[in-house]
């Protein structure tokens, strides 16, 4: 019996800590809305966060940004199933576990230049292309950020937000 409250209490420990960290991610997303800078043609109509395949932060996401805009844009928010589904949005975020660690050269091909900001939580997904990467530093959600591939698409970061990651490359 107490082994089973044991495992109880690890589960739903686990699942506490699932959530957090979804509602972090989710309050960093919206954000960064506020500190990059999209190009002047791309800020007519809703402004689209795409979510692939992480209902967690789905949910999150949709509730932090309820009624809320970037700009005279109402936030929009898109959980996508699959690469495949993914349409014109100005955040993508792209979830990874170890079966989908290929997924972000297709996400970057879908996306083709467009000015998408592009979010990951993979060590290494900026070398690859992702422009901010979320981290799991001494249990707290932290980011990186690659100043190139925000510039290569033709978005801007404030000082703010550069000051705030762990690190830039």
């Amino acid at each position: 019996m107490k082994r089973f409250l044991i495992l109880i209490i690890a589960i739903v420990s686990i699942n506490i800590c699932k959530a957090q960290d979804a509602r972090f991610k989710a309050l960093f997303i919206y954000n960064f809305t506020k500190e990059i800078e999209w190009p002047a043609g791309d800020k007519s109509g809703d402004f689209v966060i795409c979510i692939v395949n992480q209902n967690d932060v789905l949910n999150q996401i949709k509730t932090v940004t309820n009624g809320k805009m970037v700009g005279s844009s109402p936030i929009t928010v898109v959980g996508v199933k699959s690469i495949e589904e993914i349409s014109k949005c100005q955040i993508l975020y792209l979830p990874f576990s170890d079966s989908k660690a290929d997924k972000l050269g297709s996400a970057l091909a879908k996306v083709g230049e467009s000015p998408t900001l592009v979010l990951s939580d993979r060590p290494g997904s900026l070398k690859n292309g992702s422009c901010i990467n979320f981290l799991l530093v001494d249990d707290k959600i932290k980011f990186e950020i690659s100043k190139k591939a925000i510039a290569d698409r033709k978005l801007q970061v404030s000082a703010n937000l550069l000051k705030l990651a762990i690190s830039v490359e």
